[in-house]
């Protein structure tokens, strides 16, 4: 059996990230009209929990669709695509960084790192597993796009259930008023 290209193992992808792009691209939509109609109350000072949850939820979504279409790019070599990966992957690690960081502050240290991991475990599993892709991605491996799929489920199932945790936020808040 001839060895395929790296191009070739792509382009037998295309179906996957074609559907994961509109996928994040339609939930990211609905999203940002949800969070349009309740703005006042998202960004309302005592309701940072509730910016927290859409912040993630809507970078999720976004990042999910930037992999997917990074993915559809017609590249040839797996260095190409590794570039492309490589700036989402750092963005999304100061994020991240940062994000925690910000948590951690504003709670004034009573979030302890337990609960602080719990809230960010979803977002740093998937950057971590797809750093690792990258890396094998870089070196020509093919069934590095195999780890491309957890990445894409991890941020579709953290942007979806932070969306229902700020729903149900939204409308506890709404009740005790």
């Amino acid at each position: 059996m001839l060895m395929e290209s790296f191009y070739e193992g792509l382009a037998r992808w295309q179906p996957f990230f074609t559907a994961s792009a509109g996928v994040a691209a339609t939930l990211a939509g609905l999203l940002f009209v949800a969070l349009s109609l309740n703005r006042e109350k998202i960004t309302a000072q005592e309701s940072r929990l509730l910016m927290r949850h859409a912040q993630r939820s809507f970078g999720d979504f976004l990042l999910a669709l930037f992999i997917a279409l990074l993915f559809l790019v017609p590249v040839y070599r797996s260095s190409d695509l590794t570039i492309s990966l490589v700036f989402p992957l750092a963005f999304r690690g100061q994020w991240l960084a940062r994000s925690i960081y910000r948590t951690i502050k504003i709670s004034g240290g009573k979030q302890t790192a337990l609960n602080v991991a719990r809230e960010y475990l979803f977002q740093a599993l998937s950057w971590i597993v797809l750093l690792a892709a990258c890396l094998e991605i870089y070196r020509g491996e093919m069934i590095a796009t195999y780890l491309i799929v957890p990445v894409i489920a991890l941020l579709m199932y953290n942007a979806t259930r932070n969306a229902w945790q700020l729903l149900i936020l939204e409308t506890r808040i709404e009740k005790n008023k």
